[in-house]
């Protein structure tokens, strides 16, 4: 679908939410630069969840690696079709933040769950993300316990073995809490 200047004012939250997630769940990657820096329309075609909004008479490469916040005071002083696209930004800035943060900081087996969060903290409904999910089912992989523990456990804990006894009876916690210890 392509959005126009003309479109903008007629987009509830709700039709904004229901493009962002369709288009994001289609694509089911990150619009990046060299895969490191996201970018709202990458040279390989891809978008970020607010470039899909972005219409074509709007958009330009200096508008990439600025926030949502940032384009919008950038193109506030504008009028035509940059100063609409604007007050766009503005009337949905809360929402267009958390689905940038969605692209930005997920990884795409995430989004859905991620959608789905969006949607219940901005009263909206998430039909889009359960269509999507029923057509293409995201595979669920559950980590082993020792996977979990590799990540959060230094390596020395796994061979509890190996560890001497701490000595009983002495607080050596009690100059952190600066009080005085009592035997």
């Amino acid at each position: 679908m392509r959005i126009t200047t003309t479109m903008l004012p007629l987009l509830s939250a709700q039709d904004v939410f229901d493009i962002v997630a369709t288009a994001m769940l289609r694509q089911n990657a990150r619009a990046t630069a060299d895969g490191v820096k996201c970018m709202y329309r990458a040279p390989d075609g891809k978008r970020c969840a607010i470039g899909w909004l972005v219409p074509d008479e709007v958009y330009e490469k200096s508008l990439e690696f600025f926030g949502v916040r940032d384009i919008a005071v950038r193109l506030a002083t504008e009028s035509g079709d940059a100063g609409r696209f604007a007050r766009f930004l503005y009337i949905h800035m809360p929402l267009l933040r958390d689905l940038q943060g969605m692209h930005d900081a997920n990884l795409p087996a995430e989004w859905p769950q991620t959608l789905r969060e969006i949607a219940y903290a901005f009263r909206l409904h998430a039909d889009v993300v359960d269509v999507h999910a029923r057509l293409k089912p995201v595979p669920v992989v559950k980590p082993t316990r020792r996977q979990i523990m590799r990540l959060v456990a230094p390596t020395y804990l796994f061979d509890l073995k190996k560890l001497k006894p701490v000595s009983k009876g002495v607080d050596y916690g009690c100059a952190e809490r600066e009080v005085t210890c009592e035997s």
